[in-house]
């Protein structure tokens, strides 16, 4: 893959549209390519954030087993991120992050994610709306009994 064709995923999400064309092919350069097998245990219950996944292609799913043997689980796909909220909060994950397909994402770190939401206004705006569309679902899932995804 070209930086072309590598700018050109990282347009999918809303929170780069906004980026300037020599921000994006800088975060790019920096932000870490990872490919990971179906299967693959990405991040641990308990881990602390390093950096902010970005889903390029695949699905992930989070999970957590819970003390009487059932088990949580939601599906993130193509195009969505996670990570940011334990970032954000400084906390732990609250579950298991496995492949559940092959999956290539980008990864942002700490201080990279960071500096874009300091340096870029439409950055931290952007986040902002996802991040509430995100809390927006879970409250409208929780409330009405309905899947999270």
């Amino acid at each position: 893959m070209t930086i072309e064709d590598d700018i050109a995923c990282m347009k999918q999400f809303p929170l780069f549209r906004s980026l300037p064309k020599p921000r994006l092919k800088l975060v790019a350069l920096m932000g870490e390519k990872l490919k990971f097998d179906a299967g693959t245990r990405i991040i641990d219950e308990g881990e602390r954030p390093e950096g902010v996944y970005f889903i390029l292609g695949g699905e992930v799913e989070l999970s957590h087993a819970r003390a009487d043997g059932h088990t949580k689980r939601f599906v993130l796909a193509t195009g969505m991120v996670f990570g940011d909220v334990p970032l954000l909060c400084d906390q732990p994950y609250v579950g298991m992050v496995t492949a559940t397909s092959d999956v290539s994402a980008l990864r942002l770190p700490r201080d990279l994610f960071f500096e874009l939401l300091e340096t870029i206004p439409d950055f931290s705006i952007a986040l902002s709306r996802d991040l509430a569309s995100r809390l927006y679902k879970l409250a409208d899932a929780v409330l009405h009994s309905e899947k999270v995804h």
